[in-house]
């Protein structure tokens, strides 16, 4: 059974966080697929050697371990994901671009999601209300960029839009046409051109992220956006000082833009080397960041695990890592693992988590999923 990380609740207050759970909306911003390496062993694995083989290339093989779960669902060879995705209200699915080629993984879920009856892509908020309450799934599209950046087509967008993409990151890493990311040495802020993109997505009403972006982006971001901006998959970096983190003035930055800030459950993330940090830590950092900016602005963007078995995720994303931007001291090991997040069945330990730290019911149903409504009803409609 799955959300049991010890806590030390009590009895009486392992009842509640169970029911308040089930009563709350929770979305997870950035997923990277609800099952993890589980829901693989669960798959037909003559139709997974077929649909992945070896020669494939490592990102294109990544992308479509991503989705062939939801892909066996669609085509009724397999019901192995609900279980996983029965965990939380809805989540948000990756999409590695908004250009030619870059665009599938959205049109694959948009087929999907009118093919499997319990899952509906989420155009507006209504619809993460409307899954909460008939207890089926909602996704949406999250646009993380490939390493030489967004296309400078502005025509190409409102395509993306339509078919169900609702976030999109500025910058991944490294430095493109659009700004510098955070693994970038030197961070020269939002280009001309990034400051034009800004402006079409904000009319465009996508959400706009800044989770891989440098700090001077970050900012620059927060400066020139019309629209609130996010971080939807990031922790504080006075709690463990990593690229992927964000400063003090990064975070007050998106909440004074009215934004919020998702915490990953990533592992490498969190902890030093050869170290797996814990739920608690997770939980550091999200009392960290309400203490600074407040609870309205803190939601969860997991990013963690990746849904393909450890030996895919190793061949694939661990063999690319400097492809990505990411440097032999980003630590970047997917065989590591964050103890009480295995899964999307464990979305219930922030619940449980968070009232063992004594957040009153009304913060933990903001952190779980509707601080982010609100943003998102107000960006997306």
């Amino acid at each position: 059974m799955s959300g049991n990380f010890d806590f030390g609740l009590s009895e009486a207050q392992e009842q509640h966080a169970r029911q308040l759970h089930e009563d709350s909306i929770s979305i997870d911003l950035v997923s990277m697929g609800p099952g993890g390496a589980e829901v693989y062993e669960r798959l037909p694995q003559d139709e997974v050697e077929a649909r992945l083989p070896e020669s494939m290339n490592p990102f294109a093989r990544f992308a479509r371990a991503m989705t062939l779960p939801y892909e066996l669902s669609a085509e009724g060879a397999s019901d192995a994901l609900r279980e996983f995705c029965a965990g939380h209200t809805g989540a948000s699915y990756a999409v590695t671009g908004v250009g030619p080629g870059q665009i599938l993984g959205a049109e694959a879920m948009a087929g999907f999601s009118e093919q499997i009856s319990w899952m509906n892509l989420a155009h507006k908020a209504e619809d993460f209300r409307r899954a909460h309450a008939e207890g089926t799934y909602v996704t949406y599209g999250n646009v993380q960029p490939p390493t030489d950046g967004l296309p400078r087509d502005l025509g190409l967008y409102p395509a993306a839009f339509e078919l169900g993409v609702r976030a999109i990151m500025l910058t991944y890493n490294n430095q493109d046409y659009v700004g510098s990311g955070c693994t970038e040495r030197h961070d020269g802020g939002l280009s001309n051109f990034g400051k034009k993109l800004l402006n079409h997505l904000n009319n465009c009403n996508f959400l706009v992220d800044t989770s891989h972006c440098g700090k001077r982006t970050t900012l620059d971001a927060c400066l020139f956006s019309d629209r609130p901006v996010m971080a939807n998959h990031t922790a504080a970096e006075v709690v463990f000082n990593h690229d992927r983190a964000k400063s003090d003035e990064e975070l007050e930055a998106i909440a004074a833009t009215g934004g919020i800030v998702g915490v990953y459950a990533l592992p490498f993330f969190l902890a030093p080397p050869y170290e797996n940090p814990t739920f608690e830590v997770i939980l550091d950092n999200i009392d960290y960041i309400v203490k600074l900016i407040g609870w309205e602005h803190v939601a969860i963007g997991t990013d963690w695990p990746f849904m393909m078995t450890h030996h895919l995720a190793e061949v694939t994303l661990g063999s690319q890592t400097a492809e990505i931007g990411f440097r032999p001291e980003h630590n970047i090991s997917v065989s590591r693992t964050t103890e009480g997040y295995e899964d999307a069945r464990d979305f219930i330990n922030f619940t449980r988590g968070l009232v063992s730290r004594g957040y009153t019911d009304e913060q933990i149903k903001g952190i779980l999923g509707e601080n982010f409504l609100k943003l998102f009803e107000q960006v997306c409609g």
